[in-house]
């Protein structure tokens, strides 16, 4: 698991990231809007692929289990229900305080088009979703569920927490900050509901509604 995960991580910050579609695929004839919209895709498309489709091959076919056992299913979705339901509320404030840092504004909204009308809002979500669904499906699930057969919950906690934070540096630091206490947070919620569902729907809503508020 180890090894799969450090390969995949790996793949992801080089081949897998917006700057190596910059680098590599970008058309001169794009606005700078459609440039950052297309890139982000890419970037979100890639998180898809190497943190959830590909651990979900693994879990098949190496593994021999089913990738239920990793969170990929409703779980107790009565409690899910309420803990979305507490933390959408919850959290208006916190990012609607975080907008206005301009370290913050800087990096969001990831592209000016995401904001340019309720529709391409909208389609801005679609395409933001697939990032979420592979990245917590790999740090909640893959590694967080995965991983405590081996090192306990609060080990695996330890562990989807130090590589997610790690994964945000480069960002702005109270957003770095956040994801250590949202770590905690997440993991819990995936081993209380068994499901990596609750969470993505929260991280989602979470991306969402910072795209909004900083726009």
């Amino acid at each position: 698991m180890w090894c799969i995960v450090v390969v995949l991580i790996t793949i992801k910050i080089y081949q897998g990231d917006q700057s190596f579609f910059e680098k590599h695929f970008n058309d001169a004839g794009w606005t700078e809007g459609e440039s950052d919209w297309f890139k982000w895709l890419y970037h979100h498309l890639a998180s898809l692929i190497l943190w959830a489709f590909i651990p979900f091959l693994i879990i098949r076919f190496a593994f021999k289990q089913k990738i239920s056992e990793y969170g990929w299913q409703l779980g107790d979705w009565k409690f899910g229900i309420k803990a979305s339901l507490i933390a959408f509320v919850v959290m208006i404030l916190p990012v609607y305080i975080s907008s206005f840092n301009p370290e913050h504004r800087e990096w969001y909204p990831l592209t000016s088009l995401a904001t340019a009308s309720v529709g391409y809002f909208a389609l801005w979500g679609l395409s933001y979703l697939p990032h979420y669904i592979g990245w917590d499906f790999m740090f909640r699930g893959f590694v967080g569920i995965g991983m405590s057969n081996f090192y306990g919950k609060i080990g695996a906690t330890g562990i989807q927490v130090i590589i997610t934070v790690l994964l945000h540096i480069g960002k702005p630091m109270g957003e770095t900050w956040g994801a250590a206490v949202a770590g905690v947070y997440l993991g819990w919620l995936t081993y209380r509901t068994g499901s990596v569902w609750w969470v993505i729907l929260f991280h989602f809503y979470l991306g969402m509604l910072n795209t909004w508020m900083c726009a």
